[in-house]
């Protein structure tokens, strides 16, 4: 108990006798105290002004006048600290463990200059090795104030160059900022609490401020918990710019290409975690809406959650895939997609769009998929698009490691109502029927138009049985007595035995496979091709009319031109002229992308399939002919024989095919 009593008389003794050198005798020490720091920091400390105490109460304070401090030889200002006066408080009992605690700095009018250079080198650290400003640090600034302020900040690696004017009043600190923030002008202003916490403090600071980089605005308002370290955040945010994209050069995570964007919600921050919860929207007219958190740390960012749309309107797509960009000719996207962003975040991400607008004549109804970024391989699966009362689901892979991008596409075509094709034309409401079908596609582009031209694989549509409008029938075998008399006693609906739209597609050369639409009015086959990459058509159909009416043009139908300037037009020059024979169903190749989904089907004795069969069964028989030397018999059509089977030509295939 008495070496206590002796312990804090001593230290009360010394404390006394540090308050009286203070008072009489602290110009003194000014002149070893600038030349400590400066032979220590390998920096110039100037005190000019006066060097003295202020009286407080709780901890010692001490005021130092027109003051400066220079910054290392490398950088762009002469000084890194220049005011009219430093006013600091300094807790005593942490010197006597070498810590030095300041729990206020009051800086008047002071002009401070922060940078990194090209070397990354921080001005603000002491050491030339140094790297965390954070770890092992013996001084501790509690709190700072200060009044018209000016604060400039560089960093020449990431294109950042900004200044501030900040002020402190009795309630709050205000701020103005403009200049460039990674490559993009910036403007800033809000305010903040009296006091701006810097160090060793769990206090949530409210802030309130607004900005623009670059065309994304922001406004926020809540609190921030370690201003110097950003340790927490509770802030509500509205941001809008003219494309998401934008925001990789403000938080540096790669976001999609979109038509202009408004977001409200709250951003939170915790250990390693940032997320932007229940915010709500719009993309263009699309509405928007859930929770995206990005986990923080890692190798890259990776972000989960789910966003969803009421409505979803197509042309806000658009930008995505880049159809949004004018183009002198051509509709394939051709807006390149940007891959090394993608290294920037990994993702998993669920979008529902409960229903789209579209066109009239778009049929499509509702969107679901579920998107995967892992090391830039970008992932959709599941992908589904509800369209025509059916809907077209499956894979889509994007590797964004290979160069060019390889892209994968595999796509079922589910029960597709008929009638629902033809939206705008009245006629097709008669229609009755479902359309199946696939789409497998492997290329290498960093455009969509790009993956399309450079295409390998099949694509592949039919439908098995249905019904169908006589006029449309009528007018497709452009039969003038045909279309009259549909036209006198009204319109009805015709069986459809069989449809096949059937492609190959190699270097991204579209040819048929197969081309039929077979009715109990008329049978069109198709031949020709579509070259994907530059967009242009050459297909012919022949229909071949059941009832020989002599008012019966008879003539093929050619589709050429562009994608985005078809041209659909008779042989001029054969109408009129009766045809040798029909072709209907022999053209069919026997490796069929369309096959193994018939067998799926729920009728396997279906006419479609009856039809394939004998195709390919002529297939054979002409084969086995060839090889025998026997000459083929000439193509004859008999009165009696069955329409589906007039004029079929014999084309040599295996077998297999039909019974896959």
């Amino acid at each position: 108990m008495r070496a206590l009593k002796w312990t804090g008389g001593i230290i009360l003794a010394l404390l006394v006798a540090l308050a009286l050198f203070i008072a009489f005798g602290l110009s003194t020490l000014k002149g070893p105290i600038t030349r400590a720091v400066s032979d220590a920091s390998g920096r110039e400390l100037r005190i000019e002004g006066a060097f003295k105490p202020v009286w407080t109460w709780v901890h010692p304070r001490f005021r130092a006048e027109k003051v400066s401090y220079a910054n290392p030889d490398w950088a762009s200002e002469d000084y890194m600290l220049q005011a009219d006066a430093v006013e600091v408080s300094i807790e005593l009992l942490p010197l006597l463990v070498g810590r030095v605690i300041l729990p206020e700095v009051h800086l008047q009018r002071p002009i401070i200059n922060l940078e990194i250079d090209e070397q990354e080198r921080k001005n603000w650290l002491l050491k030339p090795d140094q790297q965390d400003e954070g770890k092992g640090s013996r001084i501790s600034i509690l709190a700072l104030t200060f009044d018209e302020a000016r604060l400039k900040y560089d960093d020449a690696l990431r294109e950042i160059s900004l200044e501030s004017e900040l002020a402190t009043y009795p309630d709050g600190v205000n701020f103005k900022t403009k200049g460039i923030y990674h490559g993009l002008p910036t403007t800033a202003e809000g305010r903040g609490g009296p006091v701006l916490a810097l160090k060793d403090t769990d206090d949530p600071y409210p802030l309130e401020a607004s900005g623009k980089v670059g065309g994304t605005a922001l406004k926020a308002k809540g609190t921030i918990t370690n201003v110097a370290q950003l340790t927490a955040l509770d802030l509500a945010i509205d941001i809008r710019g003219k494309t998401m994209s934008e925001l990789y050069d403000v938080i540096g995570i790669a976001l999609p290409e979109t038509t202009p964007y408004a977001t409200r919600g709250r951003l939170v921050k915790g250990d390693h975690m940032l997320r932007y919860e229940k915010f709500t929207g719009t993309v263009g007219e699309s509405d928007i809406a859930g929770t995206l958190q990005f986990e923080l740390g890692g190798k890259r960012a990776y972000m989960h959650g789910a966003v969803e749309s009421k409505l979803l309107n197509l042309a806000d797509l658009g930008p995505l895939v880049g159809t949004d960009q004018p183009k002198e000719e051509g509709i394939l996207p051709d807006m390149p997609f940007d891959s090394d962003r993608w290294d920037s975040i990994d993702a998993d991400v669920k979008i529902v769009a409960g229903s789209i607008k579209r066109p009239k004549q778009l049929p499509l109804e509702h969107l679901a998929a579920r998107i995967q970024m892992r090391d830039k391989v970008l992932t959709l699966e599941p992908f589904e698009f509800g369209i025509a009362g059916g809907r077209i689901a499956g894979t889509i892979k994007m590797d964004g490691q290979q160069d060019p991008i390889a892209g994968n596409v595999y796509l079922r075509v589910k029960d597709l109502e008929l009638p629902k094709f033809f939206p705008t034309i009245k006629e097709g409401q008669l229609s009755i029927g479902d359309i199946n079908g696939l789409i497998e596609l492997a290329g290498r582009g960093d455009s969509v138009g790009e993956l399309l031209g450079d295409a390998n694989g099949k694509v592949g549509i039919f439908l098995d049985g249905g019904k169908i409008s006589r006029f449309m029938m009528e007018l497709v075998a452009m039969d003038i007595w045909g279309v009259a008399r549909v036209k006198l006693k009204g319109d009805d609906s015709v069986d459809i035995r069989c449809a096949i739209a059937d492609f190959g597609v190699k270097d991204g050369m579209m040819t048929t496979n197969a081309f039929v639409f077979d009715t109990q009015v008329v049978n069109v086959e198709g031949t020709g091709s579509v070259n994907l990459k530059s967009e242009e058509m050459d297909v012919t159909l022949n229909p071949h009319p059941k009832d020989r009416s002599v008012a019966s043009l008879n003539s093929p139908l050619y589709i050429r031109g562009t994608f985005g300037a078809p041209k659909v037009a008779p042989d001029w020059k054969r109408m009129g002229v009766r045809g040798a024979g029909a072709v209907a169903m022999g053209i069919l190749s026997p490796f069929l992308a369309v096959l193994p989904l018939m067998q799926e089907g729920k009728d396997k004795e279906s006419p479609c399939q009856q039809l394939i069969a004998e195709a390919t069964k002529s297939a054979k028989q002409s084969a086995a002919e060839g090889k025998a030397g026997v000459p083929r018999p000439p193509v004859t059509q008999s009165k009696k024989e069955e329409p589906a089977a007039a004029g079929r030509t014999r084309q040599p295939g295996p077998p297999e095919a039909a019974t896959q």
